[in-house]
């Protein structure tokens, strides 16, 4: 399905729910441009994908560039920050963490060995043809929009500000009821809160994102939501931390994910935990009770 959220910016539903697809945008201008290319083959038919001049991918996540075949003829942009993983395995799994996997251990009921024999997210390499940096406006000819360079998620994250429109497009800071998600071993928990405040300051009368329909209502009050899941996440952390615990035996505690169904829902976890404990420490309410357990202080 195809949404015409204002003139010439229109809203490509993804073909199906969850991983590994993501709703789109397209810029029906002069210059025809897709914003992300994990809405599925079937959602993309309509634009025709031959005639789409640019590809700009927010990052370099499998559900945002899994299209990218679909747009031969298209240049295809990112964040500066992006083009390794997209364009090196290697550089893929350093940035997601999996070439951590080796040296972690294994924490409750084999959660990070799942995640090592796991295939569900093979190795690919993507063409990248150029970059767009923060605050640089592109003009498609009936429609301009701004690089908001928006990091957290991934180091490179980007979202776009129509400002005529009044339009955001998220991407990432996808307002879904988990809350931000910051699994990668590059993701940042400061770069993400800054990010969505970002966002808010704007105050955009439409929002879009990669995983729910355009929001046209209380926009601010579910940014601000979204945000407080961060604190929210801290605090489910804080009642573990009563005892010595180390970091592998809180995995599998349903901190963030309420089963572990997908093979990588452990490690992520173990990810996303590990950013909480390193922000505690540095703030001096988490303290060190020996190499690798930690504790609430007093």
């Amino acid at each position: 399905m195809i949404i015409e959220v204002a003139p010439g910016i229109k809203f490509i539903r993804a073909q199906s729910a969850g991983f590994p697809y993501c709703h789109c945008l397209l810029i029906d201008s002069d210059i025809r441009a897709v914003i992300d290319t994990g809405a599925g083959e079937k959602a993309f038919a309509p634009i025709e994908p031959s005639r789409v001049d640019i590809v700009i991918n927010t990052h370099y996540h499998r559900d945002h560039t899994n299209g990218n075949h679909l747009f031969e003829q298209a240049r295809v942009l990112v964040h500066p920050f992006e083009y390794p993983p997209l364009v090196d395995e290697e550089a893929r799994r350093y940035y997601a963490g999996i070439s951590r996997l080796d040296h972690a251990g294994d924490g409750k009921d084999g959660y990070l060995t799942r995640a090592r024999k796991s295939k569900s997210i093979p190795p690919r390499k993507f063409k990248v043809d150029g970059f767009v940096k923060d605050g640089e406006v592109i003009d498609f000819g009936h429609t301009k929009v701004t690089v908001l360079h928006t990091p957290g998620h991934t180091p490179g994250h980007l979202a776009f500000y129509f400002e005529r429109e009044g339009i955001v497009f998220g991407s990432d800071i996808d307002l879904i009821p988990f809350g931000p998600w910051y699994g990668d071993y590059l993701s940042n928990l400061e770069d993400f809160e800054a990010s969505i405040r970002r966002i808010i300051d704007l105050k955009p009368k439409i929002y879009c994102c990669s995983h729910r329909k355009p929001i046209r209502e209380n926009i601010e009050e579910r940014l601000l939501s979204y945000l407080g899941k961060i604190a929210e996440a801290e605090e489910r952390i804080k009642q573990h931390l009563k005892e010595p615990v180390t970091l592998d035996e809180l995995v599998g505690r349903n901190i963030f994910y309420k089963n572990y169904d997908f093979a990588y829902n452990g490690f992520w976890e173990r990810n996303m935990i590990e950013k909480h404990l390193e922000r505690m420490v540095r703030r001096e309410e988490v303290v060190m009770v020996d190499e690798d357990r930690y504790m609430l202080r007093g």
